[in-house]
């Protein structure tokens, strides 16, 4: 029975009870009920109830409480009505829902069909791809490495005496400089040049090793090409692979297929990581560059330097013919390769272990044969670059601070001694000479350490390494010369050191040298020792020059400048005048002194701190240039 056939039961039951007429009823519609019933409507059963007044309107039941007028009966009836036809809105809707579900749900099933059928289909396609690759592999058997063991330290002993043969027979015949690239390759700028690349892998080279290799193309500066071999185990493999031109077709259409290789990077994990950081580079004539863990690219360093800064004399650049690259074996630490050097003076056989790191570490042996006498021999050779400092005079660029990969020379000096030299960019070509026998160390160092010292952006100059050489064996008397050339840009190597043997053999002799680069971001001066924090000098009062030196470090901390007495000395037609001692606000000992000249000649300057005697800092150095 519907709600609205059930509200009628209702009126009609009432009017019974109250044994009064419908007339009488609708001609008093106002008139109070004579008794209160109760009826229930239920599944369209009419009752009468007594409980406490309430209703209640749903679905399937209304209930009526109290003392009922025709007008609530009716009320209750429309309201009954409009929830009769929601309940049947809900009903359909649900219905849709369900159906949309069911749509979905055969969708969904569908889907996953079609996802299964698909993996079916990748996985016989990758069984297919994996037994092509077994049959590749087969195929080129020869060509690709396995894993090598490691070398033996007597076989490479014996190879290394096979390149020192080599480089002894080409020093006893006539130079033959080597056919240099094409013209096209040697006209690509740095733009053009850094767009090309060898595709591919390295052949030789095996997978799942510590250690990869990239070849560098010849081209633009590097236009002498290098023949560079993979030993794996027993074989030699020279690779020979097609370049390829990153966004560029119509350069990488007037290229040639092949180009010759000019040098190699070597790529490892920093960390537990994969071998995607690249920590050596050996790239043009002799140089070489490493860097450790977290460090950017700076400095660099070459195997040999023939006549440098020499007078009416052209600066020789030896180069690297050749290259034997060791394939590297799971679990190695270091990467080992030797190196065959020419040039129109002499020859050298190289043998290079690098061990990359927090500090990379790269340990040479070089054997030298001369050709023809070389006025000017330089070994272990160090390549910086120092535009503007902190406490230059002179500045290039005012929109940075500092530009440079290196600020100072660091010499090891007897007795655990040390000597400081600022870097500078000269008005004009310097040479300064530091008397060695057997020298303990020396390097180029980057002192300045934070982002603020230079204020270039994306520069990261404080991240550059220094490059510490620690001599093996004897060396014998010479001298360490630091070369400084003016310049007025970045891209310039202008700063160069190396040590100069006293004593030179006869042509076809040979020379060895063993020596040790570390690549660290620390400065190895030793924590006995006050170092160098500033220093400027300014020409006041007239006709003096007046110099003032910070000095920092935890022996100076405990000391009070009455403890310690300043000791300068100056080398040439000046003295010195008015040195003092105080504690400036960062807590550092500062020294101020004055230098008034004699005459017209360079004069060369020392500054240190003692104590009881004995020296506590570093020696600062450095040199007035001639005047006139």
């Amino acid at each position: 029975m519907g709600f609205a056939h059930a509200a009628r039961a209702v009126l009609a039951s009432r009017r019974h009870d109250t044994g009064r007429s419908a007339d009488t009823a609708a001609g008093r519609p106002d008139a109070p009920v004579a008794s209160c019933s109760v009826f229930k409507i239920q599944g369209g059963i009419v009752g009468r109830q007594s409980f406490w007044p309430m209703m209640v309107i749903g679905a399937a039941a209304v209930a009526l409480t109290g003392c009922a007028t025709t007008g609530a009966v009716r009320k209750v009836a429309l309201e009954a009505k409009k929830a009769d036809e929601k309940g049947r809105q809900a009903l359909a809707a649900v219905k849709a829902l369900r159906r949309e579900r069911q749509t979905s749900d055969q969708a969904f099933a569908q889907a996953i069909a079609q996802i299964a059928g698909e993996q079916q289909q990748l996985a016989q396609g990758l069984g297919r791809l994996r037994a092509q690759e077994r049959q590749t592999m087969h195929r080129v058997a020869p060509k690709v490495a396995p894993r090598p063991a490691a070398i033996t330290k007597a076989a490479a002993d014996a190879f290394f005496g096979q390149v020192v043969a080599r480089a002894r027979a080409l020093a006893a015949a006539p130079y033959k400089a080597p056919a240099q690239v094409s013209k096209g390759l040697r006209k690509l700028d740095f733009s053009q040049y850094s767009k090309i690349s060898y595709a591919g892998r390295v052949p030789g080279w095996p997978v799942g090793t510590p250690f990869h290799i990239q070849l560098y193309p010849a081209g633009y500066l590097f236009t002498w090409p290098e023949t560079i071999h993979i030993m794996s185990g027993a074989r030699r493999i020279t690779p020979q692979l097609p370049i390829t031109v990153a966004g560029d077709p119509k350069l990488a259409a007037r290229l040639p297929k092949t180009i010759p290789p000019a040098g190699f990077s070597a790529f490892t994990g920093f960390g537990k990581g994969p071998p995607v950081d690249e920590f050596l580079s050996v790239l043009g004539a002799s140089y070489f560059r490493a860097v450790g863990a977290g460090q950017s690219w700076g400095l660099s360093a070459r195997g040999v330097a023939v006549d440098t800064a020499l007078p009416h004399r052209a600066e020789e650049f030896p180069y690297f013919r050749e290259f034997w690259v060791f394939a590297s074996h799971p679990g190695a630490r270091h990467l080992a390769f030797c190196g065959l050097l020419d040039s129109p003076s002499l020859t050298g056989a190289y043998r290079f272990v690098v061990r990359p790191g927090a500090d990379t570490v790269v340990d040479v042996k070089e054997v030298l044969f001369e050709r023809q006498h070389v006025q000017r021999l330089g070994i272990a050779p160090l390549t910086s670059m120092f535009l503007q400092g902190r406490f230059s005079h002179r500045r290039f660029d005012p929109m940075i601070r500092s530009a440079h990969d290196s600020d100072g020379l660091a010499v090891a000096l007897p007795n655990d001694g040390r000597l400081w030299w600022p870097l500078r960019d000269p008005k004009r070509i310097a040479i300064y000479r530091f008397p060695e026998t057997n020298p303990g160390g020396f390097g180029l160092m980057q002192r300045a350490r934070r982002a603020g010292d230079y204020r270039a952006y994306g520069m990261h100059y404080e991240r550059r390494p220094n490059a510490w050489v620690t001599p093996e064996g004897n060396w014998g008397p010479g001298h360490l010369l630091l070369v400084e050339l003016p310049t007025t840009t970045q891209t310039n190597d202008n700063i160069s050191a190396f040590w100069v043997p006293k004593n030179q053999p006869p042509a076809l002799t040979p020379m060895t040298f063993h020596y040790r680069i570390n690549w660290t971001g620390d400065d190895p001066r030793g924590a006995h020792l006050g170092y160098v924090t500033a220093w400027r000098r300014a020409p006041r009062p007239a006709h003096t020059q007046t110099y003032v030196i910070d000095f920092k470090g935890p022996v100076l901390a405990r000391l009070s400048p009455a403890a310690l007495a300043p000791v300068v000395h100056a080398y040439g037609p000046a003295r010195v005048v008015n040195p003092w001692l105080t504690r400036n606000a960062a807590g550092d000992i500062r020294m101020q002194f004055g230098v008034v000249r004699t005459g017209s000649a360079p004069v060369t300057i020392h500054a240190a701190l003692v104590h009881g005697g004995e020296r506590v800092t570093e020696t600062w150095a450095n040199a007035l240039p001639a005047t006139g």
